[in-house]
């Protein structure tokens, strides 16, 4: 059975910001199979979820702040739940508790992730990480990224690697997804031009051959495109990422 491929809805947020039904409902006029929140347009779950089964969109997961999890985990269960969402994802570290840039500042986050995902499993949902390049600054010999899950209890904390940001780091995506089998239900694709910008996903450096390849064997559930900067409108830009995606997923 092949991977669907949703869409961070993060791509569209100028759009989404206007009319944000509608652009659920071209995302799916697209050929999108589902969708990954970064909000949720001011909408109840009710009212969304309704929406999501008209339109037959699936939830891919949905971004969570790390405070926001700190702070009103119940109510964000509650509202996932509901829309039959499985993954909460932090979308990055708070800057804050690793301001002093040390191995033992990742440590503690890591061991702060584990206990929020213990109390998110309680509840039947699971939490996951996601990633930017600069998580792989390197320290005491190892990747801020590496520290933090080799800490981390793997049962309570999954992986969400947006490989578009290891390429950016300089760090070979398709071998470091390898690392991650078991871990890794969601994989942000992005694209960028080697040692330049992001572009539209299939039209730069990244192995998407590759990653379409070890999605399958490392228990891949989603793969999710994210573009942040463009070439082109930002629909146009998710639109060329979906026929780019689709195509290297039908020759592999």
């Amino acid at each position: 059975m092949s991977i669907p491929i949703g869409l961070q809805l993060y791509s569209l947020r100028e759009d989404a910001a206007k009319d944000f039904i509608g652009v659920l409902k071209s995302v799916a006029d697209m050929g999108y199979a589902g969708v990954e929140f970064a909000g949720y347009g001011g909408l109840t779950a009710t009212r969304l979820k309704t929406l999501l089964g008209d339109l037959g969109l699936k939830v891919a997961g949905s971004h969570v702040g790390f405070h926001e999890l700190n702070e009103k985990l119940d109510e964000v269960v509650d509202f996932n739940r509901e829309i039959g969402n499985d993954y909460l994802v932090c979308p990055a570290a708070p800057r804050e508790l690793l301001a002093e840039g040390k191995a033992t500042d990742w440590i503690a986050f890591a061991q702060e992730m584990s206990e929020i995902g213990a109390k998110v499993k309680e509840q039947g949902l699971q939490l996951a990480y996601h990633n930017h390049a600069w998580e792989f600054k390197t320290l005491d010999g190892e990747y801020a990224l590496d520290i933090f899950y080799a800490n981390v209890k793997p049962n309570n904390v999954l992986a969400e690697l947006d490989l578009g940001w290891v390429f950016h780091a300089g760090v070979d995506p398709v071998a470091y997804l390898q690392k991650f089998k078991g871990r890794c239900p969601l994989v942000h694709v992005k694209d960028f031009e080697q040692d330049g910008p992001q572009t539209e996903v299939g039209t730069g450096d990244v192995d998407l051959a590759g990653i379409v390849a070890t999605g399958p064997t490392v228990g891949v559930k989603w793969y999710i495109i994210e573009t942040e900067e463009y070439n082109m409108a930002p629909m146009d830009s998710v639109r060329v990422g979906l026929e780019n995606l689709r195509a290297v997923i039908k020759e592999s």
